[in-house]
């Protein structure tokens, strides 16, 4: 059985260029070693129960200070890549999407990223459950992602219940495993803010590394092919604007930067 926890960051254009919306796939057995390790990490830095342990620094609780933060949190990266959890995220510019209703916005990401999750479940030949960071206005959608199926840009649905045999929903501190979506794709909107000069770009090549190797893909002659596996920009289409089209090659070339290797990068990765 697998598990699929997904949250959404970048909400306005506020936060960032771009909208972001993914998670992490783990087994029933790198979910049981996540919840040791995250328990371990939380003990050793100062989190006491009740406590949120999430990637934003706001969140930090009074008793733990900045650096035990920062050191709580690349533990749990680590901790995710050592035991093998699969990162899944989908990104698209606010601008191209800002004629979609906050819903409409949702609901598109979670179309994306359930059939990719499906894919994975496919190649692996497995099972599993996929919940959602808790909001309110998406049960309806949910029950539709279970009935039907995510529907496709050509307007077709495909049915994953075959292999998806449940949608719900969770919250903060309802699981370690919440909280280390939180902090991996924390670090990942902090990489993609940083390309677009909101963050500091030393930071950003220590965040990514581990997190670009999270990264779902299929290796293929050396080179690791993460796009429509871990890896979502969205639109697919062709972009037609010279001045999205700049700020997305922007985005994969720093990101490239920051992952340190050539072989791994959303710039390269194909299907």
């Amino acid at each position: 059985m697998h598990w699929f926890v997904t949250d959404e960051t970048n909400n306005d254009f506020v936060a960032g260029a771009f909208f972001i919306y993914g998670g992490l796939v783990v087994t029933d057995a790198q979910l049981q070693e996540i919840h040791t390790a995250v328990e371990a990490i939380r003990t050793k830095y100062g989190y006491l129960p009740g406590d949120s342990l999430k990637f934003h620094t706001r969140s930090r609780p009074a008793q733990v200070s900045v650096a035990d933060s920062k050191a709580a949190k690349q533990a749990v990266v680590e901790a995710l890549e050592r035991i093998g959890a699969r990162l899944i995220v989908y990104v698209i510019l606010h601008d191209i999407a800002q004629h979609q209703s906050a819903d409409t916005r949702q609901k598109w990401a979670l179309n994306t990223v359930t059939y990719a999750y499906y894919r994975l479940l496919a190649e692996e030949n497995a099972g599993g459950v996929f919940l959602m960071d808790r909001d309110d206005d998406q049960h309806t959608h949910l029950a539709s992602l279970f009935q039907s199926g995510p529907q496709m840009s050509d307007g077709r649905y495909v049915s994953v219940s075959d292999r998806i045999f449940l949608f719900g929903m969770t919250a903060n501190n309802a699981s370690h495993l919440s909280s280390a979506v939180d902090i991996a794709l924390g670090g990942f909107r902090y990489c993609v803010n940083a390309a677009g000069g909101s963050g500091t770009e030393i930071v950003a090549s220590e965040i990514f590394p581990p997190l670009t190797r999270m990264l779902w893909g299929k290796e293929v002659g050396g080179t690791k092919y993460i796009r429509d596996r871990g890896f979502h920009p969205m639109p697919k289409t062709e972009i037609r604007s010279y001045a999205y089209k700049q700020i997305y090659k922007n985005l994969y070339a720093k990101l490239n930067e920051y992952s340190g290797d050539d072989s791994d990068t959303p710039e390269e990765a194909q299907n």
